[in-house]
């Protein structure tokens, strides 16, 4: 064997050791995964065995512990209940409303004051439905249909610190409460803080450019229909009032009416605007979903796929959401 062979055979076999310990190290991260997710479960056991209430001493340490950590600054409410069917970005549905009610002043309107005055805001809060999931390097967004970016190339929520940012239209304030539109939270997201969008320092001095994958995404455009099913729902529900108002547990329960959409327009363009961004998962889309569902609001749609065709079959209050909007709230 030449010198020059024996070089290629090295560089090779290098490759190929490469790629071995790549999928070594896939293959560690996934037991990982699994094990931190056996040891809250058992961690939760134990929780419900007889435990020795903490000493005067482990209290203050707590104490001082949670004293130096984030904290959420108020209640958030919103017209999506948990994270399917909720858009991935603000914005895409520009009817989505939600609120925020300040908790973390004794004087909560005093610290709004002057915040009426702008029409957008940023809203940072955290990712608190991510469970045990250990963050990667590189993540595989929806709109790449498989292919893999760097996380910080991406809006993936799964990060070493589970904080999102999103620009979301004030509506108006009352009180201690911000009224909001455009929102991409579930309800309960803890708010970390909140922001006025100020236009001379938030918009670049230079054009703006983004990843080719945001400008032409490789997957196909999907094109909805309404069943006559559907249509009639849509013209039956009742809606809500055309005035924010704080939500009380009481209106949160009431049935088959709306607590956020104020007409059957706005509820049937905000269902075609998440359907449109594709609210589903690389594994599903892959499984071949041909049907499934999600909430909005306090009603459960449920959407059949034929290639890019996309029907929304029924709309109905189920037994499924009923459950979601007795935990809303509380």
């Amino acid at each position: 064997m030449s010198q020059t062979d024996a070089l290629n055979q090295i560089k090779q076999d290098a490759l190929d050791l490469k790629s071995s310990l790549n999928s070594l190290k896939e293959h560690f991260l996934e037991l990982s995964s699994e094990f931190y997710k056996s040891l809250n479960e058992a961690r939760g056991l134990l929780s419900n065995q007889n435990v020795q209430p903490p000493t005067v001493n482990e209290k203050e340490k707590c104490q001082q512990k949670e004293d130096k950590s984030v904290k959420s600054i108020g209640i958030f409410r919103s017209c999506f209940l948990t994270k399917n069917g909720t858009p991935r970005q603000p914005g895409i549905c520009p009817y989505a409303r939600g609120s925020l009610t300040i908790t973390c002043f004794n004087n909560p309107e005093h610290s709004l004051d002057g915040l009426s005055k702008f029409s957008h805001v940023w809203l940072l809060f955290l990712f608190h439905e991510n469970g045990d999931y250990i963050p990667r390097s590189k993540v595989s967004p929806p709109r790449l249909n498989g292919e893999k970016v760097g996380v910080f190339a991406s809006r993936s929520p799964h990060r070493p610190n589970n904080v999102g940012m999103s620009l979301v239209k004030l509506e108006g304030v009352s009180g201690g409460t911000l009224f909001l539109s455009g929102v991409d939270l579930i309800d309960g997201t803890p708010i970390l803080d909140v922001k006025p969008y100020i236009t001379v320092y938030d918009t670049p001095s230079s054009t703006p450019s983004a990843a080719p994958w945001i400008t032409y995404p490789p997957t196909k455009p999907l094109t909805i229909s309404f069943s006559d099913n559907a249509l009639s729902v849509l013209a039956q529900l009742k809606y809500a009032s055309g005035e924010n108002i704080v939500l009380s547990k009481r209106s949160l329960r009431k049935k088959n009416c709306l607590r956020f959409f104020r007409s059957q327009e706005e509820l049937k363009q905000s269902i075609s605007d998440i359907i449109l961004a594709d609210p589903r998962s690389i594994f599903r889309k892959k499984q071949g979903d041909t049907t499934f569902s999600f909430p909005i609001d306090s009603v459960d749609v449920t959407v059949k796929v034929e290639g890019v065709f996309v029907t929304v079959v029924d709309i109905g209050q189920t037994e499924y959401v009923r459950g979601l909007l007795k935990r809303a709230g509380s």
